[in-house]
């Protein structure tokens, strides 16, 4: 009888490690909160980071159409004046023919 007595009896904590066991657990829940926050946080960042990179690619797509928005007209006035440079400079040296013959 005495034995069972004893195997009911559940041992108790002194008030200290009562105490030490409970701030334990509170650190314990403060850091799997901040875990939480944290990896959340990262979450947030991810899309964040996909957005700018996605917004970063369509910038660099409307930077090229520009340029060649930009390019062609000016390709086509180079062609252009070429093709009129030519023109006088074979004309002035019709005229210069034709002074030097007189």
């Amino acid at each position: 009888m005495l034995k069972e007595i004893v195997d009911q009896v559940e041992p108790m904590e002194t008030c200290g490690r009562a105490m030490k066991a409970s701030r334990s657990r509170d650190m314990l829940s403060t850091l799997k909160n901040r875990v939480v926050n944290l990896e959340e946080s990262k979450g947030y960042m991810r899309e964040t980071l996909e957005e700018v990179e996605g917004r970063t690619d369509d910038l660099d797509s409307i930077k090229e159409q520009l340029r060649d928005f930009t390019l062609e007209p000016l390709d086509s006035n180079v062609e252009k004046m070429q093709g009129v440079l030519n023109s006088i400079v074979g004309k002035l040296m019709e005229r210069g023919n034709s002074l030097r013959l007189w």
